[in-house]
C-alpha cells in the first residue's frame, strides 16, 4: 500500500465533560466555551490524516457507478473524501479500498464541502471497521502531550 502522508490528529474532547454535557453542548450548537460542536461530541475515535485512493462505488438514478477519491482522514468508523462529484447527505454507498480491494457499506452523514481539489465528503460505515484502514490507530487516551 502507498501512504502520502499520515499524520495523527487527537480527539478534542475534554476529559472532565460528562455525557450530559454532550447532550447540553449538542442541543445548544456548542460545548465548553464554545469550542465544542455536536460533529465533534459524536466522533468515535481518533482522527489519523492518511492519503489512501479509493472507489466509491453507488446507484445514481438506478444505475451503478464508480468515482475515483482520495481520504483526508480516517478512522475506525469512516472517512472524509475528497470526491469529484458531490453526494447527498444520507446517500448510501460502498467504498473500496484502493490496495486492498476490500469493501465496506456506509452513507454519506452530511453536505459535502466545495474545494478547489474536489468535494469533502463525510462517510461513516455501516459498523466500525477498525482494520479496513490497515494501519493501527492510536488508543482513545492518547494525547500529543504525551509525545
Amino acid at each position: 500500500m502507498k501512504i502520502d502522508s499520515l499524520k495523527i490528529f487527537p480527539e478534542k474532547r475534554s476529559p472532565a465533560r460528562t455525557s450530559a454535557d454532550a447532550h447540553a453542548a449538542a442541543r445548544s450548537g456548542g460545548g465548553a466555551g464554545g469550542t465544542q460542536t455536536a460533529e465533534q461530541e459524536r466522533r468515535r475515535g481518533q482522527r489519523v490524516m492518511l492519503r489512501v485512493k479509493i472507489q466509491i462505488h453507488v446507484a445514481l438514478q438506478g444505475k451503478p457507478t464508480t468515482f475515483e477519491a482520495t481520504t483526508v482522514s480516517v478512522n475506525v468508523a469512516g472517512a472524509l473524501v475528497v470526491v469529484e462529484r458531490s453526494l447527498l447527505p444520507g446517500m448510501r454507498l460502498v467504498v473500496e479500498h484502493g490496495s486492498t480491494q476490500e469493501r465496506v457499506a456506509c452513507k454519506v452523514v452530511r453536505a459535502p464541502r466545495e474545494t478547489p481539489e474536489g468535494f469533502h465528503t463525510a462517510l461513516e460505515f455501516d459498523s466500525p471497521a477498525p482494520n479496513f484502514w490497515k494501519i493501527a490507530f492510536p488508543p482513545p487516551t492518547w494525547r500529543v502531550e504525551d509525545v
